[in-house]
C-alpha cells in the first residue's frame, strides 16, 4: 500500500489550518480517503490496520474511526473478523451512478438557479477559475479535482441540505468512476485526457452562466446535457455496452423532467403541487 504521497499531503493540509490541529482520526480519514478516490489504493486491495497505525504514526483507535467514517460514505467495506478494504467498483455500480446522476443533477442545478445568491455565484465561478487552469496545465488529477469543486460549489448554492449531501456522495462516486476511466485509458497523454475535458469544460461554463441568469430551465437542460457527455467519455472507456446500459427509458426521464419543471419558485412547492406522474 503506498502512503508516502498520502502522509506529505496531510502533512501540507495539516500546516495550513491556522488556530487548530486535526486530530489523528481525521488525517487518517483525509488521506486514505484522498488516495482511494485518487485510486492509489486500488478497489478490493486490504487496509491493515498495524500497517495504517505505522504509516500515520497514530494508534488503532484513531485508524478505526477513520475507517468507520469511510465505510459510512461506501468508500470502505468493513468485514467481520477480516478487516476493511478499499470499497469495490463494479460496471453494476458504474451504470447506477450514471442512471442516478441524469435525475440528480439536473434537479441541483435547478434550484442552484432559483437561489443563488452572490456569494454562491462567487465561489462558483472561482471553482470554474480552477477548472481552467487545470486544463491549460493539463493536469489529469487537477481537472477531475476541480470539476468535483465546481459542482460541490454547484450543489451548495441549491440551498436543500438534504439534495446537498446526497449529490456530494455522488459526487465522491464520480471522480472514482472519473479515475478509473483515467486508468483505463492510461495510453493516453495529460494532453489528451485534458482535450477530452475541454467540451466537459465549455458546457459547464454554459451550466454557470445559466445559473447566473437564474434560468432555471436552462440550467437544468445543460446539466442533462453534461452529464450525457461525461457518461460517453467516461463509460465508454471502461465498456463499449455500457452507455446504452445507462440510458433511462425515455418515457421515464420524460416524467421526471416534468416532475422537475414543477418546482419553479423560490423555495420548493413541492407541498402544494400536484404531481400525479405514473413511472413505467
Amino acid at each position: 500500500m503506498n502512503t508516502r504521497r498520502s502522509r506529505k499531503s496531510v502533512a501540507t493540509r495539516s500546516r495550513s489550518v491556522a488556530g487548530s490541529r486535526p486530530t489523528g482520526a481525521q488525517l487518517v480519514y483525509d488521506a486514505l480517503r484522498q488516495s482511494i478516490i485518487g485510486l492509489r489504493l486500488a478497489p478490493g486491495e486490504s487496509l491493515e490496520e498495524l500497517q495504517l497505525c505505522r504509516a500515520y504514526k497514530v494508534s488503532r483507535t484513531p485508524v478505526r474511526e477513520a475507517l468507520i467514517r469511510l465505510a459510512s460514505e461506501d468508500l470502505v467495506e468493513l468485514e467481520p473478523n477480516r478487516g476493511a478494504k478499499v470499497a469495490s467498483m463494479q460496471f453494476v455500480d458504474v451504470v447506477d451512478h450514471y442512471e442516478a446522476m441524469d435525475i440528480f443533477q439536473p434537479v441541483i442545478c435547478h434550484f442552484a438557479a432559483v437561489r443563488r445568491n452572490k456569494d454562491d455565484l462567487a465561489e462558483i465561478e472561482a471553482r470554474l477559475g480552477e477548472f481552467r487552469k487545470a486544463l491549460d496545465r493539463r493536469d489529469s488529477e487537477a481537472i477531475i479535482l476541480a470539476n468535483f469543486n465546481l459542482h460541490s460549489a454547484i450543489a451548495a448554492a441549491s440551498h436543500n441540505r438534504t439534495l446537498e449531501k446526497a449529490y456530494r456522495r455522488m459526487l465522491v462516486d464520480k471522480l472514482r468512476v472519473a479515475q478509473h476511466g483515467i486508468r483505463a485509458s492510461s495510453g493516453e497523454k495529460s494532453g489528451t485526457v485534458a482535450r477530452r475535458f475541454r467540451q466537459t469544460f465549455r458546457i459547464s461554463e454554459s451550466l454557470v452562466a445559466s445559473i447566473a441568469d437564474a434560468n432555471a430551465d436552462a440550467a437544468a437542460n445543460i446539466a442533462g446535457e453534461l452529464n450525457a457527455y461525461i457518461r460517453t467519455q467516461v463509460i465508454d472507456l471502461l465498456s463499449p455496452s455500457l452507455g446504452v446500459k445507462t440510458r433511462l427509458r425515455s418515457s421515464r426521464l420524460k416524467g421526471l423532467h416534468a416532475w422537475r419543471r414543477a418546482l419553479d419558485g423560490p423555495k420548493s412547492k413541492i407541498g402544494r403541487v400536484e404531481r400525479r406522474i405514473a413511472f413505467p
